[in-house]
């Protein structure tokens, strides 16, 4: 049969513009695949081979879907812009130009065999555009197009990695089984994440999930074959993937519709995201809170997106009824309970159950289980919307056994006259532990307090008071301290001289004037005389 001209060849540069539209040559795999999948095929196979002899690779795309007649050869194969498809959401294509794209890559021929209702066809294509059309007389199951192309071993080899690239992007989760070269590259739609969910409606499936990425995935997708990806912040932290008949590609294929029908699906992914995987993470922080086991990486992920949807406003009632934040001395709370315990009290954060907790507890103190500018605080103040005050700014003392306390007595006595001698209002000179769990003043000889055991701020451990004005306080000793201990010691001979040397170490955290000093060591002086002289 002479060759034809088809309507395609009176197109001119406009055909040579569709045909180099595209930003990947490749893209013209996918292009056929949707056609097959458009076609009814249950299963597409792609391969490539090399024939050494003639220098030629041969790029084989194989359907079995429901091929075509003469009329559909002549109105929509050959002709552009002329796509049955238009206005049918149960197919793919809308611009009936996929074909054209398989002259990207620039082939010596392009060969179409294909059959339907008893009639079976090859069409073979020019590099110039021309084709003709050639009745065969075996049966054609589907249709499979081949493209013949001069090249190397090397360029065949580099061709498969771009094939195989072309479609993990663009075909990934065709509902179909694609092969290329007999390797399946097809598979289900799914998102690696916590929490993840899966929500099915006709003509829509998604799948989302939590992700430690703040800008999340965002895949769309019709009929299993990528319209776009992106990342996005909009929903800090979660990633979906979308497949819905409502998405359309741009006639670039590089970017999706954002018409009505965009909004649409949207609407249903800010559904999914509100309801279903907002209860799924405050079902998984409540059992965080509750103590459960779970990967550091992982309990991250949830408070921190968590706090970045109520940093939001995306504030859900359950969100404030659930029992998400870890407390020490108690049960976990609700974010509510938090926001609404009594005014004036303080919330507070530490990471480890101590002898501060436990007296702010005792006082009916709220202490947050985190440490400071992590990811529980950070809920706690997207939630409460205050910064819990941490510990470490705050000490105590711990009292010791009675027995121990008595082995002091020197050396305290000692101290209380030497303080009383230097103008210093002290209450007391007592003796605790100051080396307990998350201790902040572990390595200090001395703090002083208002009054034994009380959280006092670490800022006042070293206040010394004098005048008619101010509060009698009580200097507690460190029963741990080395230099103390030395000092014990001495002071069953020299208790004077042992007081003298505690109150000057006490002072090397603090300010002790020279003034003050030298009346401090004359005291000492004066009162070891009248005991030695005595």
């Amino acid at each position: 049969m002479a060759a034809q001209t088809p309507d395609i060849s009176s197109v001119g540069d406009a055909l040579e513009g569709l045909v180099h539209q595209f930003a990947d040559p490749w893209a013209f795999l996918r292009e056929l695949i949707q056609n097959a999948i458009d076609a009814g095929s249950e299963q597409i196979d792609v391969r490539i081979e090399h024939d050494a002899e003639r220098g030629l690779m041969v790029i084989e795309v194989a359907d079995a879907g429901e091929g075509m007649t003469r009329e559909i050869i002549d109105t929509r194969l050959t002709r552009l812009f002329s796509s049955a498809k238009e206005g049918d959401y149960t197919k793919i294509g809308r611009f009936g130009i996929g074909f054209v794209s398989v002259f990207a890559i620039d082939p010596e021929l392009v060969c179409v065999d294909t059959g339907r209702a008893g009639e079976w066809w090859r069409v073979v294509f020019r590099r110039d555009r021309s084709f003709e059309r050639i009745r065969l007389a075996s049966p054609v199951e589907g249709t499979t197009v081949r493209l013949y192309k001069p090249a190397s071993a090397a360029e065949v080899a580099a061709a498969r990695e771009k094939a195989r690239e072309t479609l993990e992007y663009w075909c990934k989760h065709v509902r179909i089984e694609l092969r290329l070269d007999g390797e399946l590259m097809s598979g289900a739609m799914d998102v690696a994440g916590l929490c993840k969910v899966e929500h099915a409606e006709e003509g829509t499936r998604l799948v989302m999930a939590l992700v430690p990425e703040l800008a999340g995935l965002r895949g769309y997708y019709h009929g299993g074959l990528t319209l776009h990806e992106e990342h996005d912040e909009s929903l800090p932290h979660v990633a979906f993937k979308l497949d819905s008949r409502f998405l359309e590609h741009s006639m670039t294929r590089d970017n999706v519709i954002r018409d009505e029908n965009y909004a649409k699906a949207m609407a249903i992914v800010g559904e999914v995201a509100r309801t279903r995987l907002a209860g799924e993470i405050v079902a998984a922080l409540e059992r965080c809170a509750a103590g459960e086991a779970i990967e550091a990486e992982a309990r991250a992920l949830l408070y921190r997106g968590a706090a970045r949807q109520l940093g939001r406003g995306v504030v859900q009632p359950e969100w404030l009824r659930a029992a998400l934040v870890p407390m020490l001395g108690g049960p976990p709370a609700s974010l509510g309970e938090l926001r609404g315990r009594p005014r004036g009290s303080k919330l507070w954060r530490a990471r480890v159950m101590s002898p501060v907790v436990e007296r702010l507890v005792a006082e009916g103190q709220r202490v947050v289980a985190c440490a400071g500018d992590d990811e529980v605080e950070a809920l706690v103040i997207a939630g409460v919307g205050e910064r819990p005050v941490g510990i470490e700014g705050f000490c105590t003392a711990v009292a010791i056994d009675a027995a121990a306390v008595a082995g002091w007595a020197a050396l305290r006595e000692a101290m209380a006259r030497l303080i009383k001698a230097a103008g210093w209002k002290v209450r007391e000179v007592a003796v605790g532990s100051l080396n307990y769990a998350d201790s902040v003043v572990a390595d200090r000889l001395a703090i002083s307090q208002a009054s034994f055991g009380e959280v006092t701020p670490v800022a006042e451990v070293g206040l010394m008071v004098s005048g008619w004005l101010t509060s009698a306080r009580v200097l507690v000793l460190s029963a741990e301290h080395p230099t103390l201990l030395h000092l014990r010691a001495v002071a069953e001979r020299e208790p004077e001289l042992a007081a003298y040397l505690a109150i000057k170490a006490f002072f090397l955290h603090g300010e002790l004037g020279l003034a003050t000093d030298a009346r401090l060591a004359t005291a000492a002086a004066e009162a070891r005389w009248r005991r030695t002289a005595t």
